[in-house]
């Protein structure tokens, strides 16, 4: 009888699991169900059941935590209201320009207790939260923030991020300079190229080869078409006088471009990024050659951006 009893005890202390997400409970909420603390303390020891995550907070498993459980293991260690934010935050709302890693960062209105898994940034007041795949999540501006500034000083990550957050998360540049106004200065630098038109990492680093340059500044980011109001396709940069076009990536427009009277020049972006030179030749070859020909009879008009 002792060991059908022990049996249901263990078959009842197991499905505990499924009774919170991802497998993470507190100490606390386990010990209110019922579960004796030596019994909660022996499941935890060394080739227990159970594991702890961080302080008061436990998995319900001896796998390897996946980044999901230690996401809930980091809410429910930063106490209620508590939202994720920075990458974990930027992953879970769709954007995954640089990859997730180090501890979860939340977002908490009460202190604390340190752990190393978990960086809690205090605040006075939490902003409105989003709910995304079952997780409190900051608003997109404020995690594209705490990701910038858990990320310098890598500017080129600092860069993935923000030209994502503008381009494909649809925040508006001014709002990131709002959020970015103290304590991540570097990151101006970024949003200058934002503010600017640049809306790719390749764009940018094209932008800083041309500070080296004499050329005129292009228009960047341009739609063009005839005078007669033909639609050509589009330019990753544009020079109307003398008429070239650059593309930092593959373009199905080119051909229609060039059939228009326009010089395209192209740099693939592992060019701009390790070898600058090619990218100049290219450049100063097709500046050449345009002043050979009769400037195109095109206009170009600075796609629509958040600004």
């Amino acid at each position: 009888m002792h060991t059908n009893t022990e049996s249901r005890t263990t078959i009842r202390l197991e499905a505990l699991a499924g009774l919170f997400p991802h497998q993470v409970a507190t100490a606390t909420e386990l010990i209110s169900l019922g579960l004796p603390n030596d019994e909660l303390t022996a499941r935890c020891r060394p080739g227990g059941q159970w594991q702890h995550l961080v302080p008061g907070v436990l998995l319900l498993t001896r796998k390897p935590p996946n980044r999901r459980q230690l996401m809930q293991a980091a809410l429910r260690h930063a106490g209620p209201g508590a939202q994720l934010t920075a990458l974990d935050a930027l992953q879970l709302h769709g954007l995954r320009a640089v990859p997730v890693a180090g501890p979860v960062r939340v977002l908490s209105a009460r202190p604390v207790e340190p752990a190393p898994e978990v960086k809690v940034t205090r605040v006075r007041v939490l902003p409105p939260p989003v709910l995304r795949r079952g997780f409190l999540t900051a608003p997109l501006t404020r995690a594209a923030a705490d990701a910038v500034r858990a990320l310098l000083p890598d500017l080129e990550a600092v860069r993935a991020v923000l030209t994502e957050v503008v381009r494909r998360g649809g925040v508006p540049v001014a709002d990131l300079a709002r959020a970015l106004a103290r304590g991540a200065e570097p990151a101006q630098r970024v949003l200058a190229d934002l503010a600017g038109g640049v809306r790719t990492v390749p764009q940018a680093w094209a932008r800083a080869l041309l500070t080296d340059l004499r050329l005129p500044p292009p228009t960047w980011h341009v739609e063009l078409e005839t005078d007669g109001g033909v639609a050509l396709g589009t330019a990753d940069a544009w020079w109307p006088d003398p008429g070239v076009v650059w593309q930092l990536t593959p373009n199905p427009d080119d051909h229609r471009l060039a059939a228009a009277g326009i010089v395209v020049a192209r740099t693939t972006p592992h060019e701009l990024r390790h070898s600058p030179s090619t990218a100049v030749t290219a450049l100063h070859n097709a500046h050449r050659h345009a002043t050979t020909r009769p400037s195109p009879l095109v206009r170009g008009t600075r796609m629509t951006t958040n600004s």
